[in-house]
C-alpha cells in the first residue's frame, strides 16, 4: 500500500501542473481517497451497485474500461496497468463528482476564465477561426471589383433579390435566381447554398488573363467549385475574366477555358467576361478598342466556343454593351449577361441574365460575406438569319407543347399575336422593312401548364447592297466610287490581303461619302476591293450585302531624282529603320515604285547594285513623262 501511495502522490503532482485547482484542496481530496482505498475492499470489474439505467458512466468512459486522466500523463514515465486501475477507482462520480466540480470552479483563478472551455465548439465559432484573408493574385483583374474600384455600372451594391424589379418584357418569363463565384468566395458549402432556395444555378470562374502581363491563369478554386456544384445537382456555367484585345486572343481564351472544363457537366453557357478592370487600369482599357473591334473580340470568342460544342455567352456591364460594343450583333445568336447594380435597369437591349448586385447574402457562401446576385430569364429563341425583308428564327421544343404562338412588338411597344398555332420550332417573318429591328416572343400551347414565355429576341433586317467601281489614279493610288444606299449611315470598305487570304476593313466612310482614294500602294500592282453599307439599329448593325468584288491595277513606275545630297536609303518607312546605304549625289536618278505614308519606295543603284528601300517624299522630285 505504501508503494501505491507513492504512485498516487506522483500522479497528483502531475495533476497540479495541468489544473488550476489549489494544491491544498487536492491534497485533502487525495487523503480521503487513500483512506477509502485502504479500508474498502476492491470490487470485481463486472460488479455493479446499481443497474445501467440507474447510473451513467462518466463522460468519455466506456463500460468495463478504465479512463485515463490526460493531466496524469508524464512524458518518459509511462503508467502501469495497476496504477491506471487505481486512478480509475479513485475518480469521483455522482454527487461527489458534482461537489468537486463546484469546488474547482470556485477556486479557479480569474485569469483562467479566458481559457477555451472543454467540450464541443460551436460551428459558427469554427468557421470564424477558419476564415482567413483572401490572397489575391496581383495579376487577377477581379481584385479591383473586390475593393470597390470597378467601373460605374458595377459600383458596390448590397441589393438583395427581393429588392429588385424586372422589366415588363420579362414579366411572363420563367425566372431563376443564381450566383457567380470565384476563389474570392472561399470554401463553399454547395449543398447548404442550394438549400436556401436562392441558388438555382451558378456560374463559376475558371480562369482569367492577367490585366497587365496578359498571361492566362486558372482560378485555384475552379475544379473544386465545378466538382462540388455538380455533386449538389446545381446547373453550372463557367466564365473567364477576359483582357483580350484582339480576335486572336479571344480565340485563345475560348480554347483555354474549354480545355479546363472537360469531364464536368456544363449545363449553362461558357462566358466571356468582357469588362475593364477599373477606370484607367488594365490592358483592355488601355487598348482603346473601337466599337467594331470590341464587337469582333466578343463574336470571335462566341464563334469559337460554339465550334467547340458549347453554348457561348458574353458578360459585360450596361455601359460596355450600350456604348463600347454593337451588342445586338451577337445577342441575336448568343445570350447576353448584363451587369447593372440597380433596383431596376434601364438597359434597352436584350439580356438573358442580369447581375443586379454584389451584396447578396447566402448561407454556405462566406468567403467574402456576400456574393454576386443574378437573375436568369429562360430563353430558347435565336435569330438564324435575315434578308432585306425577312427575319428567320428557331427555338427549343417545349415538353407537352402541341403548338406555339409567336408575338411581335408593334410600334407602340406592345407585343401582339403575329402567328398562332405554329406546329414546328422555326418560323420566318416576311414582308418587313430593310434595315429595321423586330422583337419577338414565343409561347408554348401546352395543356394544363401556366402560359409562360420561353423565348425572346430581336432580329435586324439587312440593308440593300451597293455597287462598287474603281480605277488607278496614280502609280500608288486607287480611287473607289459607289452608289449610296437608302438608310445607310456608313460604309465598310474592305481590301483583300493575299498573305492572310482574307478581306480586312481599310476605311469606314460616312453616309455622305460616295468615293474613297486608297493611297500608299505599290506601282503596277493589282488590288481587290469590296464594300458593305450598314446602319446602327437597336445597338447593333443592319448590314447590306457585300458588293461584287473588283480588281484594280495601279499605274506604272515613275522616274525621279534626289533634291539633296547624302540621302539615307532605309529598309522600311521609318527614320529609325536599318540604313541600306547612302545616295551621295544631289540629282541622282531613281525609280519610284510605290509609297508608304510620307515615304517613297524607290529603286536605286548603290555601288553598282540595285537596291529597294525608302526615302522621304520631301527629298525626291517626281519627273514628268
Amino acid at each position: 500500500m505504501k508503494k501505491r501511495r507513492n504512485i498516487l502522490a506522483f500522479l497528483l503532482a502531475g495533476c497540479m501542473l495541468f489544473t488550476a485547482v489549489p494544491a491544498d484542496a487536492l491534497a485533502q481530496e487525495a487523503s480521503a481517497e487513500v483512506s477509502t482505498q485502504e479500508t474498502e475492499p476492491e470490487k470485481n470489474p463486472g460488479e455493479e451497485q446499481g443497474s445501467a439505467s440507474d447510473e451513467q458512466a462518466p463522460e468519455g468512459e466506456a463500460s468495463g474500461k478504465p479512463q485515463e486522466e490526460e493531466s496524469g500523463e508524464m512524458p518518459g514515465k509511462p503508467e502501469t496497468d495497476q496504477a491506471v486501475q487505481e486512478e480509475k477507482e479513485k475518480e469521483p462520480s455522482g454527487d461527489r463528482a458534482d461537489s468537486q466540480k463546484k469546488e474547482n470552479e470556485e477556486n479557479t483563478p480569474k485569469e483562467e476564465e479566458k481559457e477555451q472551455p472543454d467540450g464541443p465548439v460551436k460551428e459558427e465559432e469554427l468557421e470564424a477561426e477558419e476564415e482567413k484573408p483572401i490572397e489575391i493574385d496581383p495579376e487577377d483583374p477581379g481584385k479591383y471589383r473586390l475593393t470597390g474600384r470597378g467601373t460605374g455600372d458595377v459600383a458596390s451594391s448590397k441589393l438583395q433579390m427581393q429588392a429588385v424589379s424586372h422589366q415588363a418584357k420579362y414579366s411572363d418569363c420563367i425566372m431563376q435566381h443564381g450566383v457567380d463565384v470565384s476563389y474570392h468566395n472561399g470554401d463553399i458549402d454547395w449543398e447548404k447554398a442550394k438549400a436556401t432556395g436562392k441558388v438555382d444555378f451558378a456560374i463559376i470562374r475558371v480562369g482569367y488573363r492577367g490585366y497587365s502581363n496578359g498571361k492566362l491563369a486558372m482560378d485555384v478554386k475552379a475544379d473544386e467549385n465545378m466538382r462540388e456544384a455538380n455533386a449538389a445537382g446545381i446547373p453550372i456555367g463557367v466564365y473567364i475574366f477576359s483582357q483580350a484585345t484582339s480576335a486572336k486572343e479571344a480565340v485563345q481564351e475560348a480554347d483555354f477555358i474549354v480545355s479546363k472544363i472537360k469531364g464536368y457537366k456544363i449545363d449553362l453557357p461558357v462566358v466571356l467576361d468582357f469588362e475593364y478592370v477599373a477606370t484607367g487600369v488594365g490592358r483592355l482599357y488601355k487598348a482603346k478598342l473601337s466599337k467594331a473591334a470590341a464587337t469582333t473580340v466578343c463574336t470571335s470568342f462566341c464563334d469559337r466556343v460554339k465550334a467547340l460544342g458549347y453554348t457561348p455567352m458574353v458578360y459585360a456591364n450596361k455601359t460596355m454593351f450600350s456604348d463600347k460594343t454593337y451588342a445586338a450583333d451577337f445577342s441575336q445568336k448568343y445570350p447576353i449577361w448584363m451587369a447593372n447594380y440597380t433596383k431596376s435597369t434601364s438597359y434597352a437591349g436584350e439580356y438573358e441574365y442580369w447581375q443586379y448586385s454584389d451584396g447578396e447574402k447566402i448561407d454556405g457562401i462566406k468567403g467574402n460575406k456576400v456574393v454576386d446576385g443574378n437573375w436568369r430569364y429562360l430563353n430558347t429563341l435565336r435569330i438564324t438569319g435575315s434578308t432585306t425583308n425577312s427575319v428567320s428564327m428557331k427555338w427549343d421544343a417545349w415538353s407537352g407543347a402541341a403548338s406555339y404562338d409567336i408575338y411581335r412588338k408593334n410600334s407602340s411597344g406592345k407585343y401582339v399575336l403575329l402567328k398562332g398555332g405554329v406546329t414546328g420550332t422555326s418560323y420566318t417573318d416576311r414582308s418587313l422593312s430593310a434595315g429595321s429591328a423586330y422583337s419577338y416572343k414565343i409561347y408554348p400551347n401546352a395543356a394544363g401548364q401556366e402560359r409562360k414565355c420561353i423565348g425572346f429576341n430581336t432580329g435586324i433586317t439587312q440593308l440593300k447592297a451597293t455597287s462598287l467601281k474603281g480605277k488607278a489614279s496614280a502609280f500608288d493610288k486607287v480611287k473607289l466610287t459607289w452608289t449610296k444606299v437608302a438608310g445607310a449611315s456608313s460604309y465598310y470598305i474592305e481590301r483583300y490581303n493575299s498573305s492572310k487570304k482574307a478581306y480586312s476593313n481599310i476605311k469606314t466612310a460616312s453616309s455622305k461619302s460616295s468615293s474613297y482614294t486608297d493611297g500608299s500602294k505599290n506601282a503596277s500592282t493589282k488590288y481587290k476591293y469590296r464594300i458593305r453599307p450598314y446602319k446602327v439599329v437597336f445597338n447593333g448593325r443592319a448590314y447590306g450585302g457585300y458588293s461584287k468584288a473588283i480588281t484594280v491595277k495601279t499605274k506604272g513606275k515613275v522616274k525621279a531624282k534626289t533634291k539633296v545630297k547624302k540621302l539615307a536609303l532605309r529598309k522600311s518607312a521609318s527614320a529609325s529603320s536599318k540604313k541600306l546605304g547612302t545616295v551621295k549625289k544631289k540629282g541622282t536618278k531613281i525609280t519610284v515604285v510605290g509609297s508608304s505614308g510620307s515615304w517613297y519606295k524607290v529603286s536605286v543603284k548603290l555601288s553598282g547594285k540595285t537596291r529597294i528601300g525608302y526615302i522621304k517624299k520631301s527629298r525626291i522630285k517626281l519627273l514628268k513623262k
